[in-house]
């Protein structure tokens, strides 16, 4: 984090800039506490998608059944429950579907029923159950981690393409587009877990 003059910011904006793309933070300070912070915009992003999560986690409180994911044996070894975290899934996707326009605070639309019946469709035929979570853009994001510490986000929306985001363990960062048929999304993340 840098805390900068605003006179020095504007003297050069550019260098500034230059910092907060790199995901350096800049606070100018202002008077009477008019601050302001200058960030990029893959962190304002981030910034809006923890800020989503955080609204759909409250509207989610009353479906919370974690310990419903998984059902511990008697010898206290945890089995899998795919058919529970699925249930679990389309109960949430339900809860998305039930949301209206401006459900998170901010004028967010109410959710397409073509969205919802295609990722209802995508999370039936998938080996593995994702996280999903609702986006102000009328998407819906399929979240998935694997052993190596790798992190996976699909999102689903009208288009017919659904746009995966990786970040690897070390950092590497990709972004592609794929059909967003079953078919695609189940190679996708057969790969990520490969």
């Amino acid at each position: 984090m840098i805390i900068a003059k605003q006179m020095d910011v504007r003297a050069n904006i550019k260098a500034f800039f230059d910092m907060a793309y790199d995901g350096e933070t800049v606070i100018v300070p202002r008077k009477q506490n008019k601050n302001v912070v200058i960030i990029s915009e893959e962190m304002f992003n981030r910034l809006k998608q923890n800020s989503r999560m955080e609204v759909y986690s409250e509207a989610l409180k009353s479906l919370s059944n974690d310990e419903n994911m998984y059902k511990t044996t008697e010898e206290g070894a945890k089995e899998s429950a795919i058919k529970s975290v699925l249930e679990d899934n389309l109960e949430k996707l339900d809860v998305i579907a039930s949301l209206k326009d401006g459900w998170n605070g901010n004028g967010a639309p109410a959710f397409p029923k073509a969205v919802i019946t295609k990722v209802g469709e995508l999370l039936d035929k998938l080996d593995v159950q994702p996280e999903i979570f609702p986006t102000a853009l009328q998407t819906i994001q399929m979240e998935f981690d694997n052993s190596r510490k790798d992190h996976m986000e699909i999102e689903i929306g009208e288009t017919g393409i659904a746009e995966v985001f990786v970040v690897y363990y070390n950092g590497r960062e990709e972004m592609t587009e794929i059909p967003d048929d079953a078919e695609s999304i189940k190679m996708k993340v057969g790969v990520f877990y490969g």
